[in-house]
């Protein structure tokens, strides 16, 4: 689970405010759990603002932070992205683009003009098969972005849009991250806001959809893939020294690393805290 958490702090349910967000980005690089923390998400258009507040809670010496900009239709947004990281060398550095939901065909032109030395990834709406999608962000060159929640029941796929997703994507040899609706380790029933009167529902757990990216990589058909994504009994995933088990599947810690080295990269919460604090619930850490 290295590097496992991109934090998108300015995004809902949390929508905090760039000083709030860049602080608690801050306080996280210091902690002890440093170590599953990733890149601080942030729309291309706020880069300035990010470098700002981001100013007084750099540390000499320290890393710079790693930065994933989020873009849209922009058409300057290359330039944008060139133009901070030269003025923020070694202090602040976008190596990761994420594009919104791109038209059909279109994959390729749009990123055309983003750095072409960073990974790119390009939002997926999960519709009943994406191979066509996936092997236009292939052919493009960039990686594949799934959307696994919201804020709203309605946001959420359904376990077997999302194994069907892995399956795809691991046949296809396409890298992903996942954002949205992953703040626990195992799916459940959850609040989906913050707020003290939220809405309930179903979300998935990070645990679930990276295992079972795990075990696409190892050719486990779609079906057993949904069941694992939603897999709801705290005992049922489990981890050993040297390996992880879910029914009678194991992978061995090799496997493991090699799809989060290939496959499952990260996936992007507006909580840090949430994903780390279950998976001391759970007395994974």
């Amino acid at each position: 689970m290295r590097r496992l958490v991109d934090y998108a702090g300015l995004f809902p349910p949390a929508e905090l405010s760039m000083p709030d967000a860049t602080a608690r980005y801050a306080s996280y690089l210091r902690s002890s759990d440093a170590w599953m923390l990733g890149r601080f998400v942030v729309p291309v258009e706020r880069l300035d603002e990010l470098a700002s507040c981001a100013e007084p809670l750099l540390r000499d010496g320290a890393d710079a932070w790693r930065i994933s900009a989020l873009v849209g239709a922009d058409a300057k947004a290359g330039v944008r992205i060139r133009t901070f990281n030269t003025a923020q060398r070694g202090r602040l550095m976008v190596d990761v683009v994420e594009c919104r939901p791109i038209a059909r065909g279109a994959v390729a032109s749009t990123i055309g003009s983003l750095p072409g030395e960073m990974r790119i990834f390009v939002e997926l709406p999960l519709i009943d098969d994406p191979r066509s999608g996936l092997q236009e962000i292939r052919a493009a060159g960039a990686w594949a972005k799934i959307r696994t929640g919201g804020v709203t029941p309605e946001a959420f796929p359904s376990a077997r849009e999302i194994g069907r997703f892995l399956a795809r994507a691991a046949e296809l040899i396409v890298p992903f991250k996942a954002t949205a609706g992953l703040h626990h380790p195992l799916c459940g029933t959850y609040p989906l806001t913050y707020a003290e009167s939220a809405p309930r529902g179903r979300m998935f757990g990070f645990l679930n959809v990276f295992a079972a990216a795990v075990f696409a990589q190892a050719h486990v058909n779609e079906r057993l893939l949904a069941e694992l994504v939603d897999e709801e009994r705290a005992d049922a995933i489990r981890f050993s020294d040297d390996s992880l088990t879910w029914r009678d599947h194991t992978a061995s810690t090799t496997q493991i690393a090699r799809a989060r080295a290939s496959l499952g990269l990260a996936f992007g919460s507006c909580s840090f805290e949430e994903p780390v604090a279950g998976l001391r619930e759970l007395g994974l850490l």
